[in-house]
């Protein structure tokens, strides 16, 4: 049997099946079986199709290192650009705001690894999620830093709530990935933020950059899970 990876290709200007199917080395009624309710006489830009591409394209082993790579950095940028905001709003400093900007880049940059993977819909929905896991910890790192423990803990439990929505989420729209297991990673990485923010408040550095540590590798675990769900699902099915 011929290699098989599906890949989603999104329709673009003068795009038809006949030509699709001479650039991913497949057949014009592979691609209509494959995408039911897509008239092949008048495909819309913009569409996303689901194409098995055939033997001939570029080996499988490049994209599945790019994905991996793609993946860790949009993760491992997240934890580094959050402890500098939490270093910037516990010290007051002037970069504050200019830092937090910058953090909110974060959800969109991990999003647009599946961007091409699920449809718009699904990575508008990610993305809305990892913005309100964002400001919600920076809500806590206020609260914290002003002894407002109730108000605290109020945000906490949004914040773990929010980690459960992420999870289904994602275990919805790829059944490689494990609710189970999404949300203990992710529960693990508030677990970790929630105690590298005590740290830093309580002036225990070397702790704190211990701690980071630990989460990023953590996060590279989790960007690896993650990567591993999408191979499985679209590129060794």
């Amino acid at each position: 049997m011929a290699l098989c990876r599906t890949i989603m290709h999104v329709v673009q200007p003068n795009d038809t099946f006949y030509r699709l199917a001479q650039k991913y080395k497949t057949t014009v009624p592979d691609i209509i079986m494959r995408n039911p309710g897509v008239n092949p006489y008048n495909m819309q830009v913009g569409t996303r199709l689901n194409i098995c591409a055939g033997q001939e394209q570029e080996s499988p082993w490049k994209d599945e290192l790019e994905l991996n790579n793609d993946m860790r950095q949009a993760w491992t940028q997240h934890a580094f650009w959050a402890l500098l905001f939490q270093n910037s709003l516990f010290n007051s400093l002037e970069d504050t705001e200019a830092v937090r900007r910058r953090l909110m880049q974060n959800p969109e940059d991990i999003a647009d690894v599946f961007d091409k993977f699920y449809s718009r819909a699904m990575v508008n929905q990610l993305t809305q999620l990892l913005e309100e896991h964002i400001r919600l910890a920076g809500e806590i790192m206020t609260a914290m830093r002003d002894g407002e423990t109730q108000s605290a803990d109020q945000l906490e439990r949004q914040w773990y709530q929010n980690a459960e929505n992420i999870a289904r989420l994602l275990s919805n729209a790829n059944s490689e990935y494990s609710y189970e297991e999404l949300l203990r990673m992710l529960t693990r990485h508030l677990d970790m933020m929630k105690r590298q923010m005590t740290a830093a408040l309580n002036k225990e550095f070397e702790n704190e950059i211990n701690l980071f540590d630990e989460n990023e590798n953590q996060l590279m675990e989790l960007a690896d899970y993650l990567t591993e769900g999408l191979l499985a699902q679209f590129y060794r099915s």
